[in-house]
């Protein structure tokens, strides 16, 4: 069984007791090898985590590692250099991580090369042998994530002979003349640049423009889509042959372009995502983008926060401030992992550092969720405005900040695209909203065959690198069809369906059961009224809550509002022939309206 929107993860490997403390159902970080391990760790211990899981009804997702498990790579291949990723120099490429092991480096390991990929098995075949129920592919940045500035890839033998044969596959004779690629038999894409003036900082500079201007970069890029989207297809398939259906995440950067691959094999992803302190900003901005695009995808997000953004509260202790982010991810119908202990960072030659919450700081939030699963599971968000993405303009979008210094590659913050200021825009104003995928050559599209009568506005962007079919499917929407400009022009053209009086910064996210007319409409509402010195929500009373009948599209006469450690009340709903009316007398930081 896949992940549920009501389930509880836990990031990591933890006692019983923190398990059935927080009533949890899932595991997001299984089998950790430590960056500090001597030997490859030991089975027997994964396998104790992972009965300790199973006895408090937990399952327990094992992981397989992309780039904190290459000290392992070094330990099982002693001819580990030739599996590294190269840059134009032949150097091999190093990830972030810091320290060294056995003399060596964190070096990236190109997923293309045959001693890498039989190690990657290895590990999941380990993995799965445990017990494991669920598999995740972590730090999933294969060697598609390496061809930007900062790590300057691939050259390696690997994918220089891959490439040779995916161009004696596509290219015909005059397209390889036009290309002056000579004789294929024995074509090197690295000798191939160097002879045409490229250095390694040049590649660098260019590598992510689009269009291309480094020649044969389009086909070396869909070369290494191809092969990444192949590669995750492989793991899927290999680990059902440890159980009928096992569920697979990565935790992959989607948001990217070039993170978005295999889709199709991906039932749900494990994520982390940038997260700001309070000073900074209260209602996290960026993961509801995050979320809108897992949507769109038909995905599920299990989400916490990259290292860094629990270093503040390891600091200074404000459990507060992250229960809205909780709030937030289950409001938006995904999963934030339970924050019970959070790695924030290493220097080098330092002790790691970690955040470790109190008791009582959030289990109510996770308790809540398995009371009322009934409120979470099988809902989807309502929509009034379609914003249409499209993954062409967001490797537009890299190439354009190439001179800015976007090194591309592990990047956990979203785009700052016009299609995410839109999503923020509209979140703002609380107006429901969903984003439609215009595919292309390397993602599927979900525009074509969308129903785009039931948006009462559709918004495109500019450039749109959208097909002229797929631009011919907007036009159909006439005069609902919007292009963006501004904020206050798309809230002008997109329209109000909520209104709220009585409280600013309440944000409204109604929810539906789009199988079942007659379903309950649940609205999750956000308090972000907060006192970043005392950690405190600002107790909101009697707030009016004004649901147009457009959005509703039936009827609703009572309405109940369900809150963590409160009763169930019934509040005072009002119904006209234009509008629903609520009545909320006190609102904390977060509570479910249900409307029937």
């Amino acid at each position: 069984m896949t992940l549920k929107r009501s389930d509880v993860l836990i990031t990591r490997p933890c006692s019983m007791d923190v398990y059935r403390r927080y009533r949890a159902t899932g595991l997001g970080w299984g089998f950790l090898p430590e960056p500090d391990r001597r030997g490859l760790p030991p089975d027997e211990e994964m396998m104790r985590d992972v009965d300790e899981a199973h006895r408090c009804g937990v399952k327990f997702q094992g992981r397989v590692e992309l780039d904190a498990d290459w000290m392992g790579m070094i330990d099982y291949d002693s001819n580990f250099m030739e599996s590294t990723v190269r840059d134009l120099n032949n150097k091999p490429a190093v990830t972030w991580w810091t320290h060294t092991y056995k003399g060596h480096p964190s070096y990236h390991f190109c997923t293309n090369a045959p001693g890498y990929r039989r190690y990657l098995m290895y590990q999941l075949r380990r993995v799965m042998e445990a017990g494991t129920d669920w598999l995740m592919i972590d730090s999933a940045i294969p060697t598609v994530g390496a061809l930007n500035a900062r790590y300057g890839g691939c050259f390696c033998l690997h994918c220089m002979d891959g490439f040779r044969d995916y161009l004696e596959e596509i290219l015909d004779p005059a397209a390889r003349e036009k290309l002056q690629t000579g004789d294929l038999a024995t074509f090197n894409y690295r000798d191939y640049l160097l002879s045409r003036g490229y250095s390694d900082q040049r590649y660098r500079a260019e590598i992510l423009a689009f269009p291309p201007t480094i020649p044969l970069a389009r086909e070396y890029f869909n070369y290494q889509w191809r092969e990444v989207n192949a590669l995750f297809r492989r793991f899927k398939r290999y680990a059902q042959d440890f159980g009928d259906d096992v569920p697979m995440s990565s935790n992959s950067p989607y948001y990217w372009a070039e993170f978005m691959y295999a889709v199709d094999a991906h039932d749900f992803y494990t994520n982390e995502m940038e997260y700001r302190p309070p000073e900074e900003e209260v209602l996290p901005s960026e993961p509801i983008y995050t979320f809108k695009l897992a949507d769109a995808l038909g995905k599920l997000v299990a989400i916490t926060g990259v290292p860094s953004a629990f270093e503040p509260y390891r600091l200074r202790d404000r459990p507060g401030h992250i229960r809205l982010w909780i709030a937030q991810a289950y409001a938006h119908g995904h999963v934030f992992m339970a924050p019970d202990k959070m790695w924030t960072r290493r220097d080098p030659g330092q002790p790691d550092r970690w955040y470790h919450s109190k008791p009582g700081d959030y289990e109510d939030l996770y308790h809540f969720v398995r009371d009322y699963p009934d409120l979470f599971d099988g809902y989807e968000s309502v929509a009034s405005v379609a914003l249409i993405f499209s993954n062409d303009a967001i490797r537009q979008y890299l190439g354009e900040r190439l001179g800015s210094g976007h090194l591309g590659g592990q990047n956990r913050s979203a785009p700052k695209t016009d299609l995410a200021r839109a999503c923020l825009a509209l979140s703002d104003a609380n107006v429901p909203y969903r984003i439609i995928v215009a595919g292309d050559d390397w993602v599927d599209d979900r525009l074509l065959g969308a129903d785009l009568s039931r948006f009462r506005a559709v918004v495109r962007f500019e450039p749109s690198h959208l097909s002229a079919e797929q631009e011919s499917k907007l036009a159909g929407a006439g005069g609902r069809l919007a292009t963006w400009s501004t904020a206050e022009s798309l809230l002008d053209s997109a329209g109000q369906d909520i209104a709220v009086g009585g409280a600013p910064k309440i944000s409204v996210l109604p929810r539906v059961q789009p199988e079942n007319s007659d379903s309950p409409l649940v609205c999750h509402l956000l308090n972000s009224n907060y006192d970043a010195q005392t950690d405190r929500y600002d107790l909101q009373s009697n707030v009016e809550l004004v649901i147009g009948q457009g959005m509703l599209g039936r009827v609703y006469s009572s309405a109940t509002l369900y809150a963590p450690g409160q009763a169930p009340t019934v509040v005072d709903c009002r119904a006209s022939a234009a509008t629903t009316s609520v009545t909320i007398p006190s609102l904390g930081m977060w509570a479910i309206l249900k409307l029937e």
